[in-house]
């Protein structure tokens, strides 16, 4: 009877946040449904046959996801996501309260969870309390290009793309975000790990990474050495010697998460991403069971040949940024593991739309604009990156709030490569409620005051910044997650851009 009660109320909440434009109705549902009935995630989530895929890591989980339910989908599996936009327990019960009818019955078949990292114990907790069935026999893993994993508990798997610097006045430095992620790995030990060989941070949390094995023996039972979990695990990652880091500023590691001794990079691409290896206990980047070759960056789109094995295939991802690459492989590597042909995950991935506010492209006044969430050194930078392969003339708005959603310690901007706003930026409109740090951050990166304008109003900042645009240039808008979300209810109003829930 509660859990009835809990969707009813839930349903209501949904229905009338929409009707008042408070919002799509992807959190506040499943505030009152949890409150109610604390077991709804785990009670719905039972209804999924094909269990559930958890998404998370510090930068791309809302577009990796978003790839996911996009490769699912077009293999004909019925998917379940938090695509609202709430990555906590309360979106996860939204998403699945809405797709549920009022006594919990729900149709599709997989559900895949954008999951904040430090919301990760939680989730699993919340999966796994009173298991009331079990899934289908177990699938052997595999890392082949048509190859596929699976295992018996609801998690089928976790996706992990990065661990990067990120809202220091909750998460604290990238140490704790892996501890809180070692702990979530640890209650979950029948799921597949899916993550990033690059990082050294995220393939520290693989099981033989502890014991200083070579990641390769996380598959020999008879190694010898403690095992943290038993978790099967499926590595993605690039490998191009031609492409480097541009700078050293947002390297948020240079030590071995196992030994403490200093890394060592034969090639990096950005951060602290790339090939690595220490010298002193042997940790080093492991084998890919999916790879990007030859990768080829442009202003519109990533091209690069991805291979698993033997077999090969092409990618041509309409997607600038090798961050956009690197969700990708997460993507391919998810679909390869729930056996969906390599065809339709290609032709899915090369004509990817981008998620709401991440490399979100539309036209206001005759003029075209692109709007992408910033709020890492890590990700502004790689935004910037890929910004500036545009040679041609351009404006930027840019949009600095310090609420508790986008993070309440702005440090962050200090190490920031705001130098590459000399290349091609004509002006630069500063806004949000941090405005004046933004102008002050852009002075001592020796941007000229004159082509700098401050608005701190959302609104005017957005009408000035369209006005200073050129019909021939680009306008990119750079605001910090409440930003995004004021500016897009601007930008919905003056009918440039749908609300994010309206399918």
């Amino acid at each position: 009877m509660k859990k009835i009660l809990a969707i009813f109320i839930a349903k209501q909440a949904a229905f009338w946040s929409q009707v008042f434009g408070r919002g799509g109705g992807a959190a506040l549902p499943g505030v009152l449904a949890l409150k109610i009935y604390p077991e709804i995630i785990k009670e719905l989530t039972d209804n999924l046959d094909k269990g559930v895929i958890l998404v998370t890591g510090t930068n791309g989980k809302t577009t990796t996801s978003k790839m996911i339910v996009e490769i699912l989908s077009a293999s004909g599996i019925k998917v379940l996501s938090n695509s609202g936009g709430s990555n906590l327990t309360r979106g996860i019960a939204s998403a699945l309260i809405e797709k549920s009818n009022i006594f919990g019955s729900i149709k599709e078949e997989i559900g895949v969870y954008e999951v904040d990292e430090a919301t990760m114990p939680k989730v699993i907790e919340l999966l796994n309390m009173n298991s009331r069935r079990s899934l289908s026999a177990k699938i052997p893993a595999s890392a082949g290009m048509t190859g596929a994993g699976g295992n018996d508990g609801v998690i089928k798997a976790i996706v992990i793309t990065n661990i990067f610097r990120d809202q220091l006045d909750r998460y604290g430095e990238v140490d704790k975000t892996a501890e809180i992620l070692k702990v979530a790995i640890k209650k979950t030990p029948e799921s597949t790990l899916i993550l990033n060989a690059d990082d050294p941070i995220v393939a520290s949390l693989a099981p033989s990474c502890h014991s200083g094995l070579d990641p390769e023996s996380i598959q020999k039972k008879d190694s010898g050495q403690a095992r943290m979990t038993n978790n099967e695990v499926i590595y993605f990652g690039i490998t191009d010697e031609r492409l480097e880091a541009k700078s050293d500023l947002a390297i948020d590691i240079k030590d071995c998460m196992s030994c403490g001794t200093e890394l060592v990079y034969p090639h990096r691409y950005y951060g602290h991403i790339g090939q690595y290896v220490c010298e002193s206990c042997g940790f080093s980047r492991p084998k890919t069971g999916i790879t990007a070759k030859n990768v080829l960056l442009s202003p519109e789109k990533t091209l690069a040949k991805i291979t698993s094995g033997s077999e090969s295939a092409e990618l041509n991802l309409p997607m600038a940024g090798l961050y956009n690459l690197y969700n990708a492989l997460a993507a391919i590597t998810v679909g390869n593991f729930m056996k969906i042909k390599s065809t339709t995950i290609f032709k899915t991935l090369n004509n990817q739309k981008p998620a709401f506010g991440r490399m979100e492209s539309f036209e206001i006044n005759g003029k075209k604009a692109i709007i992408h969430l910033v709020k890492n050194p890590t990700g502004f930078n790689q935004v910037l990156e890929a910004i500036t392969q545009n040679k041609q003339s351009k404006t930027a708005l840019l949009a600095l709030n310090d609420n508790f959603a986008d993070g309440t310690d702005i440090s962050w901007i200090w190490d920031s490569e705001f130098e590459l706003f000399k290349t091609g930026f004509r002006k630069i409109i500063a806004s949000g409620i941090r405005s004046e740090d933004l102008r002050l951050r852009l002075k001592y990166a020796d941007i000229t005051s004159r082509i700098i304008l401050e608005e701190k109003n959302l609104e005017k900042a957005l009408d000035k910044a369209i006005s200073e645009t050129n019909t021939n240039e680009t306008l990119y808008i750079l605001p910090t997650y409440t930003a995004m979300l004021g500016i897009r209810k601007v930008l919905v109003q003056k009918g440039a851009l749908r609300d994010y829930w309206v399918k």
